[in-house]
């Protein structure tokens, strides 16, 4: 069974592609273009509503990690930004065990530690610790993006679509069987 969501996505679909597609006049190619730019991307969000709560763990553990990895790559230098990252990682593994913990605490924690690391490269004095939070970071970021490749493969933007690796190896993707 569907939930009201999913199912007036697919109403709203339906009706743009039935009702106002037909509609739209043949010396307006633009504004067919930009519908079913519209259509398109209610479609992807129809397939992907069910995993925003996946996505928002996925996130938080991954910048969780990083956290943790950046941390420890700080040594005796970066002792203090070591602890912050360490209470940032806890913070967010606490959040992971919590059952039903909310999607916005989920992002927003995310959102904290993202910034944290953003701000984290610009503090670092250390260039031997400094060169090998970036390397960290910048392997960690390949992962991200191969999430984000995976999570808008849908779109159908995707250069080399057959490189991309399945949602299902980044969370948990149960078909929903639409």
């Amino acid at each position: 069974m569907s939930d009201i969501t999913t199912n007036s996505l697919r109403g709203l679909i339906k009706t743009l592609n039935d009702v106002v597609v037909p509609a739209i006049p043949a010396n307006d190619p633009l504004a067919l273009q930009e519908l079913k730019m519209v259509v398109r991307y209610l479609a992807f969000c129809r397939e992907r509503v069910e995993h925003l709560y996946a996505r928002a763990r996925f996130e938080l553990g991954f910048y969780a990690g990083l956290a943790a990895e950046c941390g420890q790559l700080l040594g005796a230098s970066g002792a203090a930004q070591s602890r912050e990252l360490a209470a940032l990682d806890e913070r967010a593994r606490a959040l992971l065990r919590e059952p039903g913990a909310a999607i916005g605490a989920l992002r927003a924690l995310a959102q904290e530690t993202m910034t944290r690391l953003s701000a984290l490269l610009g503090e670092v004095t250390d260039a031997e610790a400094l060169a090998k939070v970036e390397r960290a970071i910048v392997d960690g970021s390949a992962e991200l993006t191969a999430f984000d490749r995976s999570w808008y493969l849908p779109l159908k933007l995707e250069r080399f679509p057959g490189e991309v690796r399945p949602l299902a190896s980044f969370i948990p993707v149960h078909d929903a069987g639409r």
